[in-house]
């Protein structure tokens, strides 16, 4: 945000410009970039008036992309100059408006409400109050250039009625053609502001329009009284006011051809025309127009998200909504295709991600499948390295380093008769205290059997849950699972999303157990063995990637769009 005041001595421009003999006051508005909205394209055609405002006498004040707290700073910089002379003030952004007013809007809005808009803009209706100081010699010019923002609750883009105070000439249009007219009409002493605005179509008027007050008087003639009594321009009928606001409403080519239909002449002709335009040459507004006459479905909308999801474009969630994160996914798989970048799909786009994801899907499927079978040779190898389970040890060794390998459970038979066979060999007392410490299962219950029984018949096995406990072998802190648990848990699976989970990890052969949608020990197990044959990380848990892989070859190529032409 900048924000400038100039105050230079009064100058002569071109020979034009009057010599004042005290300073009048300008307050330029210019918002132009926007965090969260598209930028406009004239804005800077306003503020480079700064230089032949200051040259016909004005203190100017400059707000350049300022948010609401930035706009209302400077209008209340031009409250403080008491200005009763000569006041200009320009408005160029975004523009939102509700029944009873509308609102110049800071660069740094994010969907604004009804509710909120108050606070992340400035209220047109207080510009005009204020600049009700100088009557007969008072200029308000709002720039208005179509460009793309989103609007919450109770707010239309652009603006309502205007309902200028005595005294106010109000103009509207373009930033381009109220720069135009400033410099060529607004600031040439004499100029019949009426004449002018009656022989331009570029802009609107309302309000206090004179033919017998001009803005600047002529040079060595005294000025006339500003007659502040003379009528403003008629305003719009209330039918057609209501027609207008519907066509804004809608913002279709079509809407604002039905107003013209009916108001060829009429006060909004101008801006249903320009809009018209805008719309059927601005390339986002064709591509949204486009994907919006595919009325796609919800599944439609998932499968979509799915393909973009496994091109790996995040589109945050696949749930049908094409939020801001499907929005974002799409414009990074178009810059990647080298085609136009809008956020919104064709029917041939979308058959292309479907072709694509299908390629994907299958090349992710034999890359996995390979991993799988290296990974079985590096884990049959290993078994015969540690004797294929002839000593407890070698059992051992084999579960840290395979704990859900191919002859895991093998492994774990073995132990436990090993276990049986030392709890029999056991003293009684050893036994307890081996209880003890099982039933507590803690990291402090299994150090005191060690330090109590050094060569206690089970201290292999204290040995080895203190390490599963710690995290040691390849385990988890605590703290770490309930991480994993949390991230699972986030995505909000309903029971048949996980019963299929669990019928392709069965298909796989990986021994999920129990198909019924409960994640148990063997469920997370053969979890662990999918994500460690596909390549992804090895929790037990599931995260967005691991269910988009599973849920992608589960259905295999339902990801084409039905009912779409390629």
């Amino acid at each position: 945000m900048r924000f400038n005041l100039i105050a230079l001595a009064a100058g002569v421009l071109s020979g034009l410009l009057p010599v004042m003999a005290a300073a009048d006051t300008a307050l330029l508005l210019v918002n132009d970039r926007y965090s969260n909205a598209q930028n406009l394209r004239e804005g800077r055609a306003i503020e480079r008036l700064e230089d032949d405002l200051s040259a016909a006498g004005f203190d100017v004040i400059t707000v350049s992309d300022g948010d609401g707290a930035d706009l209302r700073e400077g209008l209340g910089r031009l409250l403080d100059a008491d200005e009763t002379e000569r006041v200009l003030i320009a408005a160029v952004g975004h523009f939102a408006r509700s029944d009873n007013d509308s609102w110049l809007l800071g660069s740094r809005v994010d969907e604004p409400s009804l509710a909120s808009v108050s606070g992340g803009g400035l209220s047109l209706s207080v510009m005009l109050d204020v600049a009700a100081s100088a009557p007969g010699r008072s200029v308000v010019m709002l720039g208005l250039e179509r460009r793309r923002i989103e609007l919450g609750t109770g707010l239309g883009v652009g603006v309502g009625r205007i309902d200028a105070p005595q005294g106010v000439t109000v103009l509207a249009g373009s930033p381009d053609a109220l720069a135009t007219f400033t410099t060529d009409v607004l600031l040439v002493p004499g100029t019949d502001l009426s004449a002018a605005l009656s022989q331009t179509r570029d802009l609107r008027a309302f309000g206090f329009v004179s033919p017998s007050v001009a803005y600047f008087p002529a040079r060595d003639v005294a000025a006339p009284l500003p007659d502040v009594s003379q009528p403003p321009v008629t305003q719009p009928g209330q039918d057609e006011i209501a027609l207008w606001e519907a066509a804004l409403e809608l913002d279709t080519p079509a809407a604002y051809r039905a107003y013209l239909n009916r108001y060829p002449n009429g006060a909004f002709a101008e801006e249903a025309r320009a809009r018209t335009s805008n719309i059927e040459n601005d390339p986002i507004a064709l591509a949204e127009a486009s994907e919006t006459a595919l009325n796609l479905s919800r599944q439609q909308r998932q499968q979509i998200q799915r393909g973009l999801s496994i091109l790996d474009y995040d589109t945050r969630g696949i749930d049908g909504i094409f939020g801001s994160g499907t929005r974002s996914a799409i414009r990074g798989w178009q810059t990647a295709q080298g085609i136009a970048v809008t956020g919104f799909l064709d029917a041939a786009q979308i058959n292309t991600i479907s072709q694509q994801a299908a390629v994907r899907a299958a090349e992710l499927e034999e890359e996995a499948r390979q991993a799988a079978e290296e990974r079985d040779r590096a884990d049959r190898a290993y078994w015969q390295v540690t004797g294929q389970g002839a000593t407890e040890q070698g059992l051992r060794d084999y579960l840290d380093r395979y704990p859900d390998g191919i002859y895991s459970n093998t492994a774990e038979s073995l132990l436990d008769i090993a276990e049986r066979q030392a709890r029999a060999q056991a003293e009684a007392e050893d036994r307890a205290a081996w209880d003890i410490a099982r039933g507590n299962d803690t990291v402090p219950a299994y150090g005191a059997y060690l330090d109590d029984y050094p060569n206690g018949a089970f201290r292999d096995q204290a040995q080895g849950r203190i390490n599963q406990l710690t995290g040691g072998g390849g385990g988890f802190t605590g703290q770490q699972i309930a991480q994993f648990e949390a991230r699972e848990a986030a995505l909000n699976l309903p029971p048949v999303t996980r019963s299929l989970i669990e019928q392709r990890l069965d298909a796989l052969g990986l021994e999920p157990g129990r198909v019924d949608g409960r994640f148990d020990d063997r469920s997370r197990r053969a979890i662990r063995r999918y994500q460690e044959s596909r390549g992804l990380d090895v929790t037990g848990y599931l995260n967005q990637q691991s269910v988009v892989r599973l849920l992608a070859e589960t259905v295999g190529g339902i990801i084409r769009l039905d009912g779409v032409n390629r």
